[in-house]
């Protein structure tokens, strides 16, 4: 039995010098970790513009889809309103050159000032859709055809 009692007693020595070696080898005890401070969420930009007889499709760089519906306050020139179906409140306005019925038209980027040549007659496009995002910054997509 005394040989038995030694043996507890030594494990028992051992086992709480070990809890010691684990807590100092497996637990930091260096000052606590502190999280970097978020890096600000940088605003998303419409990348591609569809545009409906009676609704407008903009599809964001992060792949999220918003509508944006002509509903009652469609009108033959073009309508105004706020990116539904999505994250993005952003501003949207359609316009349409005059007795201009879209089907499904895909719209450009048009990126930079245009360069007006004074010798050359403007090109007109068939439909401009304009977003607006939460800090003022305004993307514009024009249709191919014009006149």
């Amino acid at each position: 039995m005394r040989a038995t009692t030694c043996s507890l007693i030594a494990v028992l020595a051992f086992s709480v010098s070990g809890c010691e070696f684990l807590r100092e080898t497996f637990f930091d005890r260096s000052p606590p970790f502190e999280a970097p401070a978020p890096q600000p969420e940088r605003e998303t930009r419409p990348v591609l513009v569809a545009l409906d007889a009676d609704a407008v499709l903009v599809g964001m760089d992060d792949t999220v889809q918003c509508l944006g519906s002509a509903g009652a306050a469609g009108r033959a020139n073009g309508w105004t309103g706020t990116l539904t179906e999505c994250p993005y409140p952003y501003t949207y306005e359609v316009v349409l050159a005059a007795g201009t019925l879209p089907g499904r038209v895909v719209l450009q980027e048009v990126l930079g000032p245009a360069v007006v040549d004074d010798a050359a007659v403007p090109f007109r496009p068939l439909a401009v859709v304009t977003v607006t995002n939460l800090s003022g910054q305004s993307f514009r997509f024009e249709s191919s055809a014009g006149f």
